[in-house]
Formats: structure tokens, C-alpha cells, sequence
């Protein structure tokens, strides 16, 4: 039987999960990184993007913010601006926000304005992967 781990997702709003999964998989600016059980202590960037974890062997999907993971033995805690499950994204209201994310980027923007539009094209990108992920 497949060792399980304890995985906790902060936002600054709230405790998004506290659970204990069997594996996970983390998208890092690096790419992807698989997490079980006894994994060797780590500290990773998160970026806007697609968490994966089984849960009572049925995977689930998140689009996760930006933030940091760290891994110890005493689990895996991500702490990020925003998390939201695969099943209350919006898609409409995500596509148009990438829209218009990318309209601004054509345009002439303050260096501000440019990182700040990065982030909503990032943000909204996570948001339809990992609600075209439910769908497989």
C-alpha cells in the first residue's frame, strides 16, 4: 500500500486544503515536479499554474498562484496568493480575462502595467489548463 503525505494549501485569504494525499504533482518554473511519500526536503517556486494530487487514489486539479512549496518530513505546504479547484473555475470569465490580458500586451504599457498584465495572462492560462485537465 502506497504511503500516504500531508499536504496543506495556504492563501492569504484562507486554509485551501489540509489533507493527507498520496502523490502530487507541482508545476515549477523548472517544470514538473512528482511528490510522494519520504521525498527528499525541498523548496520550490510556484508559478500560476496546475497542482495534481490523489487524494484516496481520485486525482484532483487546482490552478495554484504564485507562492512557494516546501517539502519536509513533515509533509508539503504550498503557500500562494490564490488556489481554486478545477470544478469552480469559470472558463467564460477566464478566457475573456486572457483576452483581454493579451489586448493590453499590445499595447503600450508602463513597465508596471507590463508585469502586472504578465501575471493575469499567467494566471488565467493556469485557470484553463487545469479546467481542460478535468475534462481528461
Amino acid at each position: 500500500m502506497q504511503k500516504n503525505v500531508k499536504l496543506s494549501i495556504l492563501t492569504p485569504e484562507k486554509l485551501f486544503f489540509a489533507g493527507e494525499v498520496s502523490q502530487i504533482i507541482a508545476e515549477t518554473p523548472d517544470g514538473e515536479m512528482g511528490i510522494m511519500a519520504d521525498h527528499m526536503s525541498s523548496i520550490a517556486v510556484v508559478s500560476d499554474s496546475l497542482l495534481r494530487l490523489q487524494e484516496n487514489g481520485v486525482w484532483r486539479s487546482a490552478a495554484v498562484g504564485q507562492g512557494i512549496m516546501v517539502v519536509s518530513s513533515g509533509g508539503i505546504e504550498f503557500f500562494v496568493d490564490t488556489a481554486e479547484w478545477d470544478e469552480d473555475i469559470d472558463v467564460p470569465r477566464s478566457q475573456k480575462a486572457l483576452e483581454r490580458a493579451e489586448k493590453r500586451l499590445r499595447g503600450s504599457l508602463s513597465h508596471n502595467d507590463y508585469l502586472r498584465t504578465c501575471t493575469a495572462v499567467a494566471r488565467a492560462t493556469a485557470r484553463l489548463k487545469t479546467a481542460q485537465n478535468r475534462k481528461h
